[in-house]
This record gives C-alpha cells, structure tokens and sequence, in this order.
C-alpha cells in the first residue's frame, strides 16, 4: 500500500475545516479560563466546564465530518502521546463503569465538576488539537492565544489586589485575588502554567515591552495569590526553563548561574523553616512568612495535607487496579476522615481531592489511570527534547524549554494541590504543541491553497450536526439555565413562593445535581411543607445513595418535623445513625445526634454522643454548650460549669 504523501491536497483539510478547528482551540485556550458567571450558584467551574464540553463537542463533529471526507492525518510523532491519552481515557471510563458512585463518576460533583465527561472533553481538545496543528502559523496563532489569553485575568487580578472587587466574590483562601478562575491558588496554579510560556514568547518576538509588561503583571499575581505550590511549581518550571535554553544556545555562563540561583534559593526555603534559624527575622516580612509555615507539621495545610495523605494510603489499597471512580473521594473519604482534620481546615470543610496527583489518580483511576498518565508525562518528556535538540534557531530553543518548564512545574505544583478546568486545559493544549515535533514548516498561504477546490456538500452531515447540536443543549445548556434558577432561588430578597418556583425549575431543567434538591427541600421546610421536602430529599439520596450530607439535611428535618410530630424523632435518629456509619469521625453528626435523642427524653444516650463530639473536636463551642444543659439536667453541677467554660471560651454562648 503506497504511503500517504504528507503534501498531498487530499491528505490535508479543507479550507473550512482548518478555520473551524483552529477557531475552536483558541476559543477553548482563551474563553475557558476567562468564563464565568455572577448570575449562578457555581459561578466558576460550571460555566467554564460546560464552554469545554460545547466546544469538545463540536471538535467532534468537524473530526467526524473530516473522517467522512476521507482527509486528515495525524502526525508519526503524534503516536508518542496519543496512544498514551486514548489509554487514560480508557482507564477513566473502565473506573466510571465500576465506581462506587457512577452517577457522579460521570457527571463529576457539584462544586468541582471534573466527571468522565469534562475528563472526556479535556482528551478531546487534546487529540483534536493535535491532530489538526498543521502549520508554524497555527503553532504561533495558539502560543499567542495561551499568553495573551491570560491579560484580562491579570488585569482582573490586579484590580481585586488594590481595591474592593466590585462583584464581592466571598472566598476562604489566604487571598482575595482570584481573578476569573473562582480561588487564588487556583489561580496561582493557572499563572504558573502560563508564565513560562510568556517567558518563551519574550525571547522570540521584537515587541518586548509590551510583552515584558504582561509576565510582570503574571508575576505580581501569583505573588498575591499567596499559593505556595504555584510559587514552588513556577520556580521549578522558570529553572527548568532558563537551565534548558542556556545549554541549548551553549550559553555556558547563565547556565552556572542559574544552577547556583536555584541552589541558594533551595537554601534560603530551608534556613526560614529553621526554627530560631539564621533568616528567622525575614519570617515576618508578608511572602516568606507563608515559605516559612512549610515546615509547620502541626498546624495549617501543611499538617492538612500530610494528615490527607496519610488518611487517603490505606483507601487506595482497597481498590488499586481503577480505583474509586472519578470525583468520588469525598464521600469515601468521610468514612476515614482524621479528627484533627477539623484543627487543620476547619469544622465544615470537606476532603474531595488528596491535593496530591498521584493520589488523586489512583483514588479516582487506580493504578491503570497511573501507569496511563506516567506514559503521557514520559512520552511528552521525549518528544520535547527531541524538539529541543532538533530547534534550528534560538526561538525554537527558547519555546520548547518553555513547554517542558511548563508541564514541569505544572506537575511539582499539583503534588501540593490539583487541576481545574482553566488550568487542565491549558496544560492539555501544551500537550497538544509538543505533539507538533518537529515544527510545521508550512506557510498560512501553502495551506490555504489547499483542497479549496473540494466541493462540500452539506446534505450528509446535516444528521450529525443536528445531534451534536441537541447534545450541547441538553448537557451544556440546560445545567447552565438549572444553575441560574438554583442561584436565584437562594437569594434573600425575593419572596419564598418566587425562591420555591425557581428551585423547582432548577430541578426541572437538571434533574441529576442533588445540591438542586437539598436546595429545594430546604426552602419546602421554610414554606412549612415538610411532606414535599421529605420528598426532595429522598430524591437526593437516589442520586447520592453515599452521601452522609444528604442523610444528615434528613435528620435535620425530621428533627424539625418531630416538634409537631414526635414520632418523628425516631427517623431523625436513624438518619444521624446512617450519616455516622458514612462518616463515624464527624463532631458535628455526633451532636446533631445527641440532642435528637435528648429531645426523646433519652438523656444518657444523648450525652454520651455529645461527649463523642467534643472528644473529636475540643474547640466546638456550640457541643460544649448543649452538653452543659445535660450536665445541669443530670444534676452534675461542676462538669456543667467545666462545659458552660469551654462553651464560652471557643464562642458557643
């Protein structure tokens, strides 16, 4: 069978197919991290996850259009990654199949949104892009695309640094600049993926300044972003990337230097986590104050992180081929969840990432989704320093010592912390530039010369058009239209008839997100129509049967309830019951539990769960509080003003 030849028009696309797939990268490489919407209850992910999917969706249809042409092929060197993604897919979906829960193994949870499908839709950029990257011109246009992409996002970031943000987003992260991707280290993790690219870009063009200007204002962000990972995972990357290019151009000089930067910078991290050390002044000073609390294994998300990791081995050893499924750490966290987690994090704070990739992949892929992505990361290292040796100029050397201190740094920030959409598609589109080895050599006026003369008749592809347009309404608009009726239905200003019509139409328009119905069942309790939300809730339950959140907002209505109708007591008890044997170690469950029982008259089984609660979290003023009026009920005067004490000393009277 004679070869294809890579310079045969009938080998290439048409004119339309290359505009509509290049316009689709770029969309995806831009608006992404830009999206969001002030007008939803997830303001952030949601909009940004359901753009890729309408977006990865379409790629669909233009590939299946190009197959049915008969035109298109992807490069030799393209093998190296493909193979290794397509394997990662498999493995993700082989865990979707199995999963503990695959509703939400496929769909992905409310808050972060990461299901088959988004992982689905972040393959697709990737195999699509790489795929159809055909000319030096397109490689440039998306380099562009990824740098410049980020300045409204800095722009943004900046304003939110200097002054009030004026839509007053509400975080609970160390800093308030989290510019249009929803969480400063989020953000931080973004920046670090892109700053090297801008660093790359700044060797190769003549307008310096201006893009001078841009990695400046990238670089105060991620320093106001105060994201420790991202400032590690930069500072690998921009090492990675100096030490790179200076042996690449033999510039012997900058090498040296560079090794000895990054060696006194190594230096200085570790003399400020000396206790009384050397630097121990320079610990006050806003910046090294957070380099300096990396030591600090008793306290903060340092102690957090190792006490996750910790938790999370033991999990991953009861499921090592597939794991878990995607997105379903949090409620299988619940059942091993640490105690002093609460010390650490917070009282109300959930686990549903290890902030670890290799954990997170083998809780969510298992060791098949591992060995899949250790591929894809060694096949990406390859296929860089073979372009990296093979760069004819100085520019080249430059972009491709930008790619692997990208994906480098990229990789050491996610040991502390994990992908999101905005920078999981970035990272997928560097991916797709490394499948671009050797760099095209085609010229935009070469390629649009190509196939024009191809006569295109629309008739064939108007069945799959149609199919891939309704697909985007179902699963891509109607969460969106749900999400805005949810966002308006807990808003405090209208009246509860208009907030209970706008819940029901968010169930209506989505009815697979259980946050939509415990939203609903709570504004039926304030309406006073416990029946209906008994009902709302058990439709949750359905859709998360694991879920220890949906049995306790059960208990809370029963508990509820059983002050009109005391029988009712008994199902709030077996609901507390069953959201404790989800998650044994929760303080707050023990006393949810232990005033249910106290209300039927049970006060010895009430106190014990109460002294349960305060033994898993000393600093519950609210436990303390309610297990004084027992200790007073029984007659034990001094442990009830012990209790009276520590209520009123951690702020529960």
């Amino acid at each position: 069978m004679k070869p294809k030849n890579d310079n045969d028009p009938h080998a290439s696309p048409t004119l339309w197919s290359a505009r509509a797939s290049e316009a689709l990268w770029l969309t995806a490489a831009v608006a992404v991290p830009l999206i969001f919407n002030p007008w939803g209850a997830n303001a952030f992910e949601l909009p940004k996850v359901l753009l890729l999917r309408t977006l990865a969706l379409l790629m669909a249809l233009v590939a299946l259009i190009q197959f049915m042409e008969g035109r298109g092929s992807a490069q030799r060197s393209a093998r190296w990654l493909l193979w290794p993604a397509l394997a990662l897919g498999l493995a993700q979906a082989a865990a979707t199949v199995l999963s503990v829960n695959p509703r939400l193994s496929l769909w992905g949870s409310y808050e972060r949104q990461q299901g088959l499908l988004t992982l689905g839709a972040y393959l697709m950029l990737f195999l699509f892009t790489a795929t159809n990257l055909r000319t030096r011109t397109q490689v440039d246009r998306l380099w562009n695309a990824l740098v410049w992409g980020s300045a409204p996002l800095v722009v943004y970031g900046l304003l939110q640094a200097l002054g009030p943000d004026p839509l007053a987003w509400q975080t609970d992260a160390a800093s308030p600049v989290l510019s249009t991707i929803g969480r400063a280290n989020f953000f931080g993790s973004y920046l670090a993926l892109v700053i090297p690219l801008t660093a790359g870009r700044l060797l190769s063009t003549r307008q310096r300044w201006l893009t001078s200007s841009l990695l400046i204002g990238q670089l105060i962000c991620l320093v106001l972003t105060q994201a420790r990972g991202a400032w590690i995972g930069l500072s690998v990357g921009l090492l990675i990337f100096v030490l790179l290019w200076a042996i690449a151009v033999r510039h012997k000089r900058l090498a040296a230097i560079t090794a000895i930067m990054g060696v006194l910078t190594i230096g200085t991290v570790i003399l400020l986590n000396v206790p009384n050390g050397p630097l121990n002044s320079l610990t006050r000073i806003p910046g090294l104050d957070r380099l300096a609390a990396l030591s600090r294994t008793t306290e903060g998300s340092t102690a957090a992180r190792l006490t996750i990791w910790r938790a999370t081995l033991p999990l991953v050893s009861e499921r090592p081929v597939l794991g878990y499924g995607p997105e379903t750490m949090r409620p299988v966290f619940a059942r091993v969840f640490p105690p002093q987690l609460v010390y650490y994090q917070g009282r109300h704070v959930t686990v549903d990432r290890a902030h670890n990739l290799w954990l997170d992949l083998w809780m969510s892929a298992g060791l098949a989704g591992l060995v899949a992505f250790g591929a894809l990361l060694t096949g990406f290292g390859w296929l860089a320093w073979r372009g990296l040796r093979g760069a004819s100029d100085r520019w080249e050397k430059a972009k491709w010592a930008a790619l692997i201190g990208a994906v480098a740094g990229h990789v050491v920030d996610l040991q502390f912390g994990f992908d999101l959409t905005a920078s999981a598609t970035i990272f997928w589109l560097i991916l797709a530039l490394a499948v671009t080895t050797p760099w095209p050599t085609l010229s935009a006026s070469e390629e649009k010369g190509k196939g024009t003369s191809a006569r295109f008749r629309w008739l064939p592809y108007t069945p799959p058009t149609l199919v891939i347009f309704a697909l985007s309404y179902f699963v891509c608009a109607r969460p969106l239209i749900a999400d805005g009726a949810y966002w308006n239905s807990q808003q405090g200003t209208p009246s509860l008839q208009v907030r209970q019509v706008e819940a029901e139409r968010a169930v209506s328009e989505w009815p697979l997100e259980p946050e939509y119905f415990i939203g609903l069942a709570g504004i039926y309790l304030q309406s006073a129509n416990p029946i209906a939300a008994e009902k709302s809730l058990a439709a949750a339950d359905q859709l998360s049967p694991y879920d220890p959140q949906v049995w306790v907002a059960r208990g809370n209505l029963y508990a509820y309830w059983g002050d009109v109708e005391p029988h009712r007591y008994l199902q709030a008890e077996a609901a507390y019951r069953r959201a404790l044997e989800l998650a044994p170690n929760v303080a707050t469950y023990h006393t949810a539990l232990g005033l249910v029982l106290a209300r039927q008259g049970r006060t010895q089984d009430g106190l014990a769960e109460l002294e349960r609660a305060v033994a898993l979290d000393a600093t519950d003023g609210t436990a303390y509080h309610h297990l004084a009026d027992l200790y007073q009920v029984l007659g034990r005067e001094s442990e009830a003003a012990w209790a009276r004490k520590e209520a009123k000393r951690w702020g529960g009277e």
